[in-house]
């Protein structure tokens, strides 16, 4: 794996939004970013909107060259134009596209996503990453047994027609000459980490099928130098320390610096804060960068154990390592 110089990453959606609380030094806050690109005033007309979902614009540099990824886009068009827009990114730069998971706040505003990105570029097919079991209709299970259908991700037809060029596997990629690594499907060997519970895929036939263990979910990888390998992790339905394990183990020669992305570790997953707390101390991490799905809970756990190591991420938050 390449390691590259250095790996500046956006948050375009997410679920909070938090300009004021203190960063360090390599933090900009959405309000800072918005100075400075010349926000004469605090206004609302400036600002992003915070929203169940993630997406991440990931750049690196290495020497003149630059790459830049696009990490999902969160639930739906409104939001994901809206930002992108107030944060004054220019998506014609975008190389590539990773969907981590086939949920609807991770792919719903994909097609739109795929649209912007080839206006800016000229109209050039976007590779676009997907995992073949990602489009199912998928479900959670009430307490009356009845099911409750989340809106699919986009089918692979729809893509093409946004402008994908799509490249649908279960295998790990290296993208950009190896400055980013998407890895394949996850092994599942922390034994505590059970995926997504109450979870439901629909067959061919209609049927109903338990879905908890979520193989579609992938994470992607950047080794940067001087600091190590640094991990952005969507949903970690397939918990958050086989993602680690798996990454430590895919590059044992590459310390593992950081870990960004939403760790569900709240609702169903509440349980497991303890044990994830505690297990995450072995990796010895420098930058733990929870958001999304994560929770209150277990983000005032992980800063408890970690110190200042956890920096929250919010909507228009940019990191620069």
């Amino acid at each position: 794996m390449q390691a590259v110089d250095t790996a500046d990453i956006l948050f375009l959606v997410d679920n909070t939004t938090d300009s004021l609380s203190s960063n360090p030094r390599f933090v900009e806050t959405e309000f800072a970013g918005h100075r400075r690109r010349g926000m004469p005033w605090l206004s609302g007309k400036c600002l992003c909107c915070a929203a169940h979902g993630l997406s991440c614009l990931i750049t690196v540099r290495t020497g003149a060259a630059r790459h830049a990824l696009l990490f999902d886009t969160g639930p739906e068009e409104w939001v994901f134009e809206r930002n992108v827009s107030r944060l004054g990114v220019d998506l014609g730069a975008v190389g590539a596209v990773v969907l981590s998971h086939g949920h609807w706040d991770h792919g719903g505003a994909l097609p739109r996503a795929l649209q912007m990105i080839a206006m800016g570029n000229g109209g050039k097919p976007v590779p676009t990453y997907l995992h073949p079991d990602m489009f199912a209709l998928r479900a959670s299970r009430s307490a009356d047994g009845t099911f409750r259908p989340m809106e699919p991700v986009p089918s692979v037809d729809i893509l093409s027609g946004n402008g994908a060029k799509a490249i649908v596997t279960r295998d790990e990629q290296a993208l950009f000459g190896g400055s980013f690594h998407v890895s394949g499907e996850i092994p599942r060997v922390s034994g505590f980490e059970r995926g997504l519970p109450g979870q439901y895929r629909q067959t061919a036939t209609g049927a109903w099928e338990p879905d908890e263990v979520m193989p579609d979910e992938r994470f992607v990888a950047v080794n940067v130098a001087g600091k190590g390998l640094v991990v952005f992790t969507a949903c970690s339905h397939a918990g958050l320390i086989n993602v680690l394990t798996h990454a430590r183990a895919r590059f044992p020669d590459i310390p593992l610096y950081g870990v960004f992305g939403g760790f569900h570790l709240s609702g169903s997953t509440e349980a497991i804060i303890p044990e994830t707390v505690e297990a995450l101390a072995r990796f010895d991490l420098q930058l733990i960068v929870p958001g999304h799905c994560t929770g209150w809970r277990a983000v005032s756990a992980l800063a408890a154990a970690h110190g200042e190591k956890v920096v929250p991420s919010a909507v228009g938050k940019r990191f620069v390592l």
